[in-house]
């Protein structure tokens, strides 16, 4: 009796039609990007060993929302070409083209997923648009690099020749189904309809979902640790977010021994030697940060007799604190919370938020604290989202985020922006007492923003106001008046520093004194101690930057740190600011402010002196202008090439 055999079927046949077809190609195309996910992980362990099972599993599963942007992204005109609701689609030789096409786009999207398995050992980041520049830099000597990777490297070669075959096959086993020519209306539009539902699908995938913004590298930041980014997302994705973004430059002015000695950002040994006794701080002080929307110093009486009563209790609370003549890092309040909580000064055209860079390892004012021991949370009465500032006040080390929705009444929604500055702070002060102490809490209020407005009971009170803006300064200075009123008596109050700064000066100084440095960039950098009794006024520079150093000398932290400031504390640093804006740099040394074009000094100004800068001491004092070039490009070469390199942590 001979053996039969039964022959085997395929669970699909392989002809479908165009949809399908396309479907089946391109959920094979996500598998393969799962697949490179996971080897990514597995070559890469040591960097997320940290990982316990279930939060590994979260971050492959999440990691499909990014790999489904950059499909549909890159597989555009595939679908595009796929769906057109046209007859001639189905000819042999336009199928062809659609299948080398498939191949073609993928294979060149998945390539730099497999080179960034080995990659990221050396940059600790995913690839970004820096490779096309590279790419296309004659100069990089790009082609013999590229063979010595490949030679080192065999086997993952070998692994993206098996994709390119996967690719093919999965291009050319399913076929077309070609029907019979049809020419009714009702094909047209049914065709079309179904053109239409896979364009509306390709924008809602690119996009992310149906979320008002697209996804981007910050989501991704706030979706997990700053460590596990990496692994969240996929190379054309991070390729995609940053290709409409100008990188930074390497430099190479000095080598890494001369600009060391020249700018080191790499601190440690956090020590107080000047301006207050280290015994008279508690030992894990709470950590209070006021970050006050547009007060510029220009509008504080403290700063500015002119301005007396505009903001008395400010005043009086500045008086009985540890003052600097402070500079904000940036002009806007999205460049402020880098400066400001992890010590990176915006010295580019977008914000750091904005910049391929987000997706870096940095150390934020929570992090060095959490390691303290400290519960740390932000607070922001605005709409939950806005400018990303609970995305980066994440990424910064704080754990919670309170914002609009956190507070939960919209009677006290100023129509605009969020909840009106003295709700939200009296809101502020009952959170903290509910915290275990020692805490870090930051603050950004929001009613001294435009279009300046007040609560009703409060139009026509502030009579030492000029306009509507100071009415709103003077508004959040009763706010936080109030706050002082309630805080004052809690058990953790006494055990607490206040750290106070602005994000920025107001609008109109960009106009009323628009050449006055003062005027532009001065904002408060205070320290308010409950129980150190009297203040002290120094007349020492300080920027947004130097915060975050300083708050690891008040509380005695052992980290070292990557910092574009200075310990204010600390009498052995020279005063520094450096700030950016519009394409010219601007540094202070001690009281001399140099002006940058590109990286040469062109203008150079005493700044307690000449205030208006108005007597350009460059012709007069070449030396000087050489000696603050020198300086300015060993801080921007270390800028640079750290955010490039991924050293923002030690």
């Amino acid at each position: 009796m001979g053996l039969q055999f039964t022959k085997l079927h395929l669970a699909f046949p392989r002809r479908q039609s165009q949809a399908a077809l396309l479907v089946i190609r391109l959920t094979g195309v996500l598998l393969l990007y799962v697949f490179t996910r996971w080897l990514f992980y597995i070559v890469n362990f040591k960097n997320f060993c940290h990982l316990h099972l279930w939060e590994l599993l979260q971050l492959m599963f999440w990691g499909i929302r990014y790999d489904l942007v950059a499909i549909a992204i890159t597989n555009l005109p595939l679908i595009l070409l796929s769906t057109i609701p046209f007859h001639f689609r189905y000819s042999n030789g336009y199928q062809k083209m659609l299948r080398y096409l498939f191949v073609l786009i993928n294979s060149f999207a998945l390539i730099f997923n497999l080179i960034d398995i080995i990659f990221f050992r050396y940059i600790a980041k995913r690839t970004t648009s820096e490779v096309l520049a590279f790419l296309g830099n004659s100069s990089e000597n790009t082609g013999s690099l590229i063979l010595t990777f490949l030679y080192d490297f065999w086997y993952m070669l070998l692994l993206y020749l098996i994709i390119i075959w996967l690719l093919y096959k999965l291009g050319s086993w399913f076929v077309g189904r070609n029907p019979a020519p049809v020419r009714q209306l009702r094909w047209y539009l049914t065709h079309f309809l179904i053109f239409l539902a896979f364009m509306l699908t390709t924008i809602v995938f690119g996009r992310g979902g149906l979320q008002m913004k697209p996804i981007s590298m910050i989501h991704a930041a706030n979706r997990t640790e700053s460590r596990n980014v990496p692994l969240l997302i996929n190379s054309p994705f991070s390729i995609m977010q940053t290709i409409s973004h100008p990188n930074l430059e390497r430099i190479a002015d000095f080598s890494e021994t001369e600009v060391e000695t020249l700018f080191n950002p790499v601190k440690q040994n956090f020590t107080i030697n000047q301006y207050l006794n280290p015994d008279q701080l508690p030992k894990k002080p709470n950590i209070v940060i006021f970050i006050l929307e547009s007060f510029g110093r220009d509008y504080i009486g403290y700063y500015n007799t002119q301005k007396q009563g505009l903001t008395p209790f400010l005043d009086s609370l500045l008086n009985h604190s540890i003052t600097f003549e402070g500079f904000a890092n940036g002009k806007r309040s999205n460049e402020a919370l880098p400066s400001i909580l992890s010590s990176i000064p915006s010295l580019m055209d977008r914000e750091f938020q904005a910049t391929p860079y987000i997706t870096n390892k940095l150390m934020g004012v929570g992090s060095v604290l959490k390691r303290q021991g400290y519960q740390t949370s932000f607070f922001h009465g605005g709409n939950n989202g806005t400018m990303h500032f609970d995305h980066f006040s994440h990424i910064a080390g704080f754990d919670r985020y309170f914002g609009r929705n956190e507070y939960g009444n919209d009677q006290d929604f100023d129509g605009r922006w969020g909840i009106f500055d003295e709700p939200y702070l009296q809101y502020f002060s009952k959170q903290l007492s509910t915290f275990q102490q020692p805490f870090a809490a930051c603050l950004f209020t929001l009613s001294s923003h435009h279009p300046y407005q007040l609560p009703d009971a409060y139009k026509g009170r502030f009579t030492k106001a000029t306009n509507d803006m100071e009415a709103t300064f003077s508004y959040t200075d009763h706010a936080l008046q109030r706050f002082f009123e309630s805080a004052q008596n809690t058990e953790w109050f006494r055990n607490t520093i206040f750290v106070i700064t602005a994000d920025h000066t107001p609008e109109k100084a960009q106009f009323s004194s628009y050449m006055d440095y003062w005027g532009l960039y001065g904002i408060p950098v205070a320290f308010y101690f409950p129980g150190l009794g009297t203040g002290v006024r120094t007349k020492v520079i300080a920027q947004h930057s130097d915060i975050l150093p300083s708050i690891a000398a008040l509380t005695g932290s052992n980290d070292t740190l990557v910092t574009f400031g200075r310990n204010l504390f600390d009498s052995i640093e020279t005063p520094f600011v450096i700030n950016y804006l519009s394409g010219i740099y601007q540094l202070i040394y001690n009281d001399t402010l140099a002006i940058f074009a590109g990286n040469k000094v062109s203008e150079l100004y005493d700044l307690k002196a000449d205030s208006k800068l108005k007597n350009n001491l460059l012709p007069a004092n070449p030396t000087s202008g050489q000696m603050m070039n020198k300086r300015f490009n060993a801080i921007r070469q270390q800028y640079n090439n750290r955010l490039i390199d991924n050293k923002l942590t030690y």
